[in-house]
């Protein structure tokens, strides 16, 4: 399988995920919250796979750029925010200073760095760090989803699959996945998974937030 149809199956598989997610819960297969958790999990874990495959793609890019001698001003740049994207600030971090070695080093350091995880950092508990980026990202959403109005709508009585069910729309509006280009030319551009990760992760966020 070539690198493009590669990139573009695991786009296919998380729109049908965030769709699934999004769309009518099937009857007697699960219940309305196993429904929420499951599919919300299955999107979790290929926004992962999504951000691997970025990684590598990223990792190819250097080493065609560097075996051609330094990096020019505008590829470090653009290699940068593609990395900040895509990893922790530590790992970020590790890889900017191995930029100050060897062609070795840099490629060795960016092999072992793993993509950022909205569905990990959502399982922290309060006050433990967060990566400062996705959990503004992350905080945008729940506040444009209004997630917090379901919060306290929960606290006053209403049923819990009824919120999961209220947020589950809410994430679709959000995305607007419909829009999401296909094509083997075509890759999901950085704002639709932006879009994506930032409403599973406010999904996450108010899972957590009801068991509390």
């Amino acid at each position: 399988m070539s690198d493009r149809k590669e990139k573009l199956s695991c786009q296919l598989r998380l729109m049908a995920a965030f769709k699934e997610f999004s769309g009518p819960a099937p009857e007697g297969l699960f219940t309305k919250k196993e429904f929420f958790i499951v599919r919300l999990q299955a999107i979790g874990a290929l926004l992962d796979e999504f951000k691997r495959e970025k990684l590598k793609e990223l990792a190819d890019w250097l080493a065609a750029r560097l075996a051609r001698g330094a990096l020019r001003e505008a590829d470090l740049a653009a290699f940068k925010q593609s990395l900040s994207q895509l990893v922790s600030g530590q790992d970020y971090n590790a890889v900017n200073a191995a930029l100050a070695g060897s062609k070795e080093l840099l490629l060795q350091r960016l092999s072992r760095v793993q993509p950022l995880s909205a569905a990990e950092e959502e399982k922290k508990r309060p006050g433990q760090f967060r990566e400062l980026a996705l959990d503004k990202l992350v905080s945008a959403a729940y506040t444009r989803m209004a997630f917090e109005g379901l919060e306290k709508e929960f606290t006053v009585g209403r049923p819990e699959e009824d919120i999961l069910e209220q947020a589950r729309a809410r994430a679709a509006k959000f995305c607007s996945s419909d829009t999401m280009p296909l094509g083997l030319d075509n890759t999901m551009p950085s704002n639709m998974l932006n879009s994506i990760e930032a409403a599973a992760g406010a999904c996450f966020r108010l899972l957590a937030r009801l068991k509390r």
